[in-house]
């Protein structure tokens, strides 16, 4: 039998039934005594009861069943949109003995199972409208649902209500947002870099433009420095900017500007650079663990 049941079922011991049968004490609070094995009908044992009818009764055992409110948690897993990823979801619930004959005539039931398949219909229902990228409201409409049970269950002597239900990404999910989160972070730093670069080269390329209108350089030779300088790395640019700005063909405010999207692209690509050494560190981190792991065994 389950743990449940173990704590539910306080005592169960054999009786005498004599010809003057003693009554069993029945008034301790939140216990429920019952005479079963006879050739009556189990009952449970309360003031009506008297020696003659235990008599008749013939019982053989005598049960005690705890009937004080018992609180159970239930966890299990729950498809999500994906499919392929789960919730864990955990409910906990007050759970209450109202017919000790029929709990106690149940009493191979798997508790676990019982409440585990009775409120996963409706839980995967719910979850599989959530993904695990996007799940606000799914704990408010879980507990909306769940709470609204509170019933009598006449085939297991049972009354039970839901007092928390809690859903959160199971451990491949959360592995899976992650992944996601910094797919997001790289593309976005990666987008903002190369805007930058685009304006920095634009500047520099209308700059060099301005060389050609005013006959200073060939088109020839301004295709070559615009060419240059976009293939060209941080300290290139830097020089070529104040180059720009010694031979004046450009203000030291816009060479000041230049140089500060210059620093603000090659700090962008820093990060993501960095970023993906963390990823390889942390592989490689892992690999170490697992290789220490198969040498002491």
């Amino acid at each position: 039998m389950n743990e449940f049941y173990n704590q539910l079922i306080l005592k169960d011991s054999e009786y005498e039934c004599n010809f003057f049968p003693q009554v069993p004490n029945y008034k301790k609070q939140g216990v429920a005594y019952i005479l079963t094995e006879g050739v009556n009908d189990d009952i449970v044992v309360d003031d009506k009861t008297s020696s003659k009818q235990i008599r008749r009764g013939k019982y053989r055992r005598l049960v005690e069943i705890a009937t004080n409110p018992y609180l159970k948690e239930i966890r299990f897993k729950s498809a999500s949109k994906e499919r392929s990823y789960t919730f864990d979801i955990y409910v906990k619930a007050v759970i209450q003995v109202k017919n000790p004959i029929v709990f106690y005539n149940n009493k191979n039931l798997d508790v676990d199972a019982y409440f585990t398949n009775m409120f996963t219909l409706d839980v995967r229902k719910i979850t599989r409208k959530y993904s695990i990228l996007e799940y606000d409201g799914m704990d408010e409409e879980l507990t909306n649902k769940l709470s609204s049970y509170n019933t009598l269950d006449e085939s297991t002597g049972f009354e039970y209500r839901i007092s928390v239900v809690d859903a959160e990404p199971g451990v491949e999910a959360i592995e899976y947002v992650k992944r996601n989160d910094k797919q997001n972070l790289d593309a976005e730093l990666k987008k903002k870099a190369r805007d930058l670069v685009k304006d920095v080269a634009t500047d520099y390329e209308n700059a060099v433009r301005t060389e050609v209108i005013e006959g200073k350089i060939s088109e020839k030779e301004a295709i070559i420095e615009i060419n240059r300088f976009r293939n060209a790395d941080y300290e290139e640019r830097l020089n070529q900017v104040v180059d720009l700005r010694e031979r004046r063909l450009i203000s030291e405010d816009d060479a000041r500007k230049m140089i500060k999207k210059i620093q603000i692209v090659d700090n962008q690509e820093n990060l993501i650079e960095a970023g993906q050494n963390r990823v390889i560190d942390s592989n490689a981190q892992d690999n170490n663990v697992l290789n220490e792991l198969y040498e002491e065994e």
